[in-house]
């Protein structure tokens, strides 16, 4: 007998048993192969922000090359650490909310450099850092009733619902409203169409893996039909990778204008993150009874990237609601979180060769079905809705109506904020100090941006 037979006689745990106790995959009720899927059909739907980030920064002045080297590092390092620190499976990056606001509003209106942008994106994390090493973010997330989180986790998925429909054009915006319907015979609205079907034909079969097939086989048809692909992404730039690191200028914050702005990015990557948390969680094993497992680990992992993005050279990092994907995909561990940074890294490194844009070739509208199909996962059961009394499901409602009018998760926990501060001074009970405080709080932001900026 060889010493590796008489150590497996022995039962020397294997790879696979250490890889599932340190995951903690079976007692989640998922399995490696599992994981292994959820990981890559999230990087798969999420693999659009490589490029679209730089793109967006790029109108800030960050030089193209340098943008997308610090998107894929930043995201895969956040990413990774997600997985191996608090192994919880979700993804994190650049938000879409935040380079935007950077982009066109602190350095396009208020006249901000890039260096000055990054600077308040930086105190932002610090202030965010603090707050979550404090324990004050996990406060907000614990006094959020059961009530209150499956509204949040409708409105997450009438957000992502609203973005699959936007990108397949079946729905037309005028910037954040929504003014008509597109064209359902498109090939974007197409490949909506047969991504959903995809995956729900393999739930209805019981196959795992379905999220993922619909992404590949939707981006191979789009390659196919000639609707894959972008000829208008800058190349790049070897040598470039590294121009924005540590290029940020700390002393922005003694900028009376900068001081808002700090304000408004740390309300929406704190609020913004904690309603994806608490949405994308609901439904899923991943919550016990005293919630989310090493919560501090992932509020510190999410608050910290942010630092971290803007010394390298990008905007705030946050938890990104295509986690989802990998969540539907039947992800539940942090093997799913370390998968999608692995792959980030590899187009990063890719980057360094010039290839990093390849991965337009999966497009981001070859994910929509997979969103939209989060989306669906998302809606509150009857039985859960039942449960709630009038009042409970009259702020559910209001705040759905407010991520339809404004496409923002943070203003729709606004409303239920309000709304369950209210309902205790009418029933004259002391009001919960953190959800009052996270209303104030968010007044108080929005207030300053639309005074002084």
């Amino acid at each position: 007998m060889t010493l590796r037979s008489r150590s497996a006689a022995a039962g020397a745990p294997t790879l696979a048993s250490r890889v599932d106790s340190f995951f903690e995959i079976t007692d989640r009720g998922s399995s490696v192969r599992t994981e292994l899927w959820a990981g890559l059909s999230t990087f798969l739907a999420l693999s659009y922000i490589v490029i679209v980030n730089p793109t967006i920064l790029a109108e800030a002045g960050i030089d193209w090359s340098a943008a997308f080297f610090a998107t894929t590092f930043v995201s895969g390092v956040a990413t990774i650490l997600m997985g191996l620190w608090a192994r919880l499976p979700f993804a994190l990056a650049p938000g879409m909310e935040m380079n935007a606001y950077i982009a066109y509003f602190v350095v396009g209106s208020v006249g901000f450099t890039w260096a000055q942008a990054l600077g308040a994106v930086f105190w932002s994390g610090v202030l965010f850092v603090a707050v979550s090493a404090f324990g004050v973010r996990k406060r907000v997330l614990d006094s959020i009733p059961g009530s209150l989180k499956a509204s949040l986790a409708l409105s997450v998925g009438i957000f992502i619902a609203m973005i699959a429909l936007k990108i397949s054009g079946l729905l037309k915006f005028d910037e954040l409203r929504i003014v008509g319907f597109g064209d359902i015979l498109s090939a974007a609205a197409m490949a909506l169409i047969a991504g959903l079907l995809v995956i729900l034909v393999f739930a209805w079969r019981r196959i795992p893996g379905g999220v993922l097939v619909s992404v590949v086989v939707t981006a191979l048809a789009l390659a196919a039909f000639g609707a894959a692909g972008s000829s208008a992404i800058p190349r790049q730039q070897p040598g470039h990778e590294l121009a924005a690191f540590g290029r940020l200028d700390f002393a922005v914050i003694f900028d009376w204008r900068a001081l808002s702005i700090i304000l408004v990015l740390f309300l929406i990557d704190f609020y913004g993150s904690v309603a994806k948390l608490v949405g994308l969680s609901a439904k899923t094993t991943l919550e016990t009874a005293s919630g989310l497992p090493r919560l501090q680990q992932a509020l510190l992992t999410d608050s910290g990237a942010t630092v971290i993005g803007s010394i390298v050279g990008t905007s705030n990092t946050t938890v990104y609601v295509e986690s989802g994907v990998g969540i539907a995909a039947g992800g539940r561990t942090g093997l799913t979180a370390l998968v999608c940074g692995i792959g980030f890294l590899v187009v990063g490194f890719l980057g360094f060769f010039g290839l990093g844009p390849l991965i337009q070739y999966i497009p981001v509208t070859a994910t929509t079905g997979a969103l939209l199909f989060v989306a669906i996962t998302l809606v509150p059961k009857i039985d859960e809705l039942r449960k709630m009394d009038l009042f409970e499901l009259a702020a559910l409602m209001l705040m759905q109506i407010t991520v339809l009018l404004t496409a923002a998760i943070d203003k729709a926990l606004l409303v239920g904020a309000i709304a369950y501060t209210l309902r205790s001074l009418v029933q004259r009970r002391w009001p919960n100090p953190y959800l009052l405080g996270s209303a104030l709080v968010l007044i108080a932001g929005y207030s300053l941006q639309e005074l002084f900026l």
